[in-house]
């Protein structure tokens, strides 16, 4: 299961650490304990020193030298980030729960907030949000959406990759793994979903299409995060 997760699709190393520190939730973690988890998807100790490198660079992490052992955790800008999506990477309630409308507004117009353009002039903005004097606003009826519009928020191939990990998170017999083993299965369903729920337009389909396969990959793997133990540094031991 493990494997069949990595190779869902190409997975960009700095931005597995931001996910692992960001369910580590502040706790600091040794290169050592690191190495472990990341080992597991088959990420190479010279890749994550780069990645590494990168995020102290960028300022997302720091790190302590005692000895030989070197320990990292989340900078006070990478928690203030981290924490900014927290509820959106972790919900199982869909967010703008009043919905999303149609905005039409000037060509011109630079979209705000959770605005999704669809259109050189047409938004979808989520209803608590439709308060610009700008907009001329419709309300969806009814609902859920037709697919071919569906299709405009939402392209064809994340939508295939949402559907992977729906039947990948369905085959999982999590509980009776060893602490590893289990603790990297909830890192790489937890990156994969973390990228999609970054994503304003995920939401507006979601919300539109509550049957679609968004919704029901958000169903599952939310309930499946809700289960798995958070990460440790308990679990990030041999």
């Amino acid at each position: 299961m493990i494997e069949d997760l990595s190779a869902l699709e190409p997975i960009k190393t700095w931005s597995l650490i931001v996910t692992l520190f960001g369910d580590l939730n502040g706790q600091p973690v040794t290169g050592k304990q690191l190495g472990a988890i990341l080992g597991r998807v088959g990420i190479k100790t010279e890749a994550m020193r780069v990645a590494l490198h990168r995020l102290r660079k960028e300022g997302w992490i720091v790190s302590t030298k005692i000895g030989r052992e070197v320990t990292y955790s989340l900078s006070s800008h990478g928690l203030a980030e981290t924490r900014a999506v927290y509820e959106d990477v972790y919900r199982q309630d869909v967010k703008f729960p009043d919905g999303w409308c149609v905005a039409l507004t000037r060509q011109d117009c630079e979209p705000t907030g959770a605005m999704i353009r669809l259109d050189r002039a047409l938004f979808l903005v989520p209803v608590s949000e439709a308060t610009r004097s700008d907009q001329t606003r419709l309300r969806f009826e009814p609902e859920p959406v037709p697919m071919w519009f569906a299709g405009k928020i939402v392209a064809p191939q994340t939508i295939t990759h949402v559907q992977r990990l729906h039947d990948l998170a369905g085959r999982m017999d999590f509980l009776t793994l060893p602490a590893l083993p289990q603790a990297t299965i909830r890192l790489l369903l937890l990156h994969h979903w973390r990228k999609i729920a970054l994503r304003g337009s995920s939401w507006a389909h979601i919300s539109l299409c509550p049957d679609g396969p968004l919704a029901l990959c958000h169903q599952r793997v939310s309930g499946l995060l809700a289960e798995l133990p958070k990460l440790s540094t308990d679990h990030l031991t041999m």
